[in-house]
């Protein structure tokens, strides 16, 4: 049975995007104020009550990419959402299938699994996400992508066009995941060595145009990770040794893929560039104090936040100085005290994978997803067993030990999200 379109029928009636007609290049923009924990995105509405200051521009920028309008139009549309369409909102999961309506037997099997469904489309119909994470088993070449993508869009875009956040790891080089029917893209460390920062734009925004003209609309990359002393397993991942360098070819890349009409995600925020260890399996710790990061590891995320990163991915790393054992990915005083607060983005926070050590091993799927989103991220990415997630997620909401306000302000952002997308890739053509 098709999703059903009494949402839809809330969100056609909404204000049209505001600034549509914006120019293809996007603006950087000066950081908003920081938002308040707890509230919802942008909740300080301006004109609110008798004798108020005149209404905000609705074309005014946020600090992140969607406008003052936008945002307004994101939280109209969550403000129609019941609990679970909220909840579905705010997580990014994935699925078995290269085909999204004919999976094979085994892909069906997998499905039943993760969700007692059959299909992708089956999935996109009946939860209704904002979007999916295309795994490595789901890619095969650029044609086979884009029928994929095309069957989630007709399922899952809204009669007003609102796009499906689809996602993929493509950075460049040894994490290139469609690598048939496109050119190659380089290393993130092939790139750096050019020094060229018009040549980094260059190189993403080729890889998002690709990526766009396949149906995805994000792309999981650049890496901010800097690795001065070579003892992280980023390697060629990374843009540079050279903190300053990394900054700038960053910064660079995050301007290409915006102008590409992708949204790209910054990772991993706080840095894996100066841990050892693998937070595929295990915890890295990071024990440099919060002063000292900010001189080293994230001044390329702070280059990114001033270049109009939308998103930024959160790692799963222990900063001791903040709260020691716990993940970054689940800690507020990281995500919201030093990202939000101390580095002042107001986008949307993305965990890693939730399929990961730090994540997998010590919480599952349903506590990794309540946790995440306590600390402030804003979307759950590739849980593995996603409907326990989100039953979790919705159990944690009714009995109150998750505010309604955290999942309105996350799903606030989303949308926004969603509709600066939809603008982006118009302005790109």
């Amino acid at each position: 049975m098709r999703r059903a379109t009494a949402l839809w029928a809330l969100l056609l009636a909404a204000s049209t995007v505001a600034g549509c007609g914006a120019d293809a290049e996007p603006r950087r923009q000066a950081p908003a104020a920081k938002e308040q924990s707890g509230t919802q995105a942008g909740s300080a509405e301006a004109g609110a009550g008798a004798g108020a200051s005149p209404a905000a521009d609705p074309d005014a920028p946020t600090g992140w990419g969607p406008t003052v309008g936008e945002l307004d139009q994101a939280r109209a549309l969550v403000e129609t959402m019941t609990a679970e369409q909220r909840v579905a909102t705010v997580l990014m999961p994935g699925f078995w299938g290269y085909d999204g309506e004919d999976p094979t037997p085994a892909e069906v099997a997998q499905n039943q699994r993760m969700y007692e469904l059959d299909t992708p489309v089956d999935v996109v119909e009946t939860h209704g996400f904002s979007g999916f994470f295309l795994r490595p088993e789901v890619i095969a070449d650029a044609d086979q992508v884009a029928r994929l993508t095309a069957q989630l869009h007709t399922a899952g875009d809204g009669p007003d066009g609102l796009p499906l956040l689809l996602s993929m790891d493509q950075e460049g080089g040894v994490v290139q995941r469609l690598k048939e029917g496109v050119d190659v893209v380089p290393s993130a460390a092939a790139v750096g060595a050019s020094n060229d920062t018009a040549y980094a734009r260059k190189v993403a925004r080729r890889n998002g145009r690709t990526l766009r003209d396949l149906g995805l609309t994000m792309v999981l990359a650049p890496v901010a990770d800097v690795d001065p002393d070579g003892v992280s397993v980023m390697g060629s991942r990374s843009y540079s040794r050279d903190v300053d360098v990394a900054a700038e070819m960053v910064a660079a890349s995050v301007e290409g893929y915006l102008r590409a009409g992708v949204v790209p995600v910054v990772k991993h925020f706080p840095g894996l560039g100066t841990v050892r260890g693998d937070s595929h399996r295990s915890l890295p710790v990071q024990s440099k104090s919060v002063e000292q990061l900010l001189r080293t590891d994230l001044v390329p995320f702070r280059a990114a936040i001033e270049a109009g990163a939308p998103a930024v991915m959160s790692a799963h790393v222990a900063v001791n100085d903040l709260e020691k054992d716990m993940p970054a990915s689940l800690s507020r005083a990281v995500l919201q005290g030093l990202l939000r607060d101390r580095l002042g983005f107001e986008g949307v926070v993305i965990t890693d994978s939730q399929g990961m050590g730090p994540i997998h091993g010590r919480y599952g799927p349903a506590e990794g997803a309540v946790r995440s989103l306590l600390a402030g991220n804003d979307l759950v990415l590739n849980s593995y067993l996603p409907e326990k997630a989100r039953t979790a997620v919705l159990r944690a909401l009714e009995s109150g030990r998750l505010g309604e306000d955290r999942v309105v302000e996350a799903a606030t952002r989303v949308t926004a999200l969603r509709i600066y997308q939809q603008r982006l890739a118009s302005a790109a053509g």
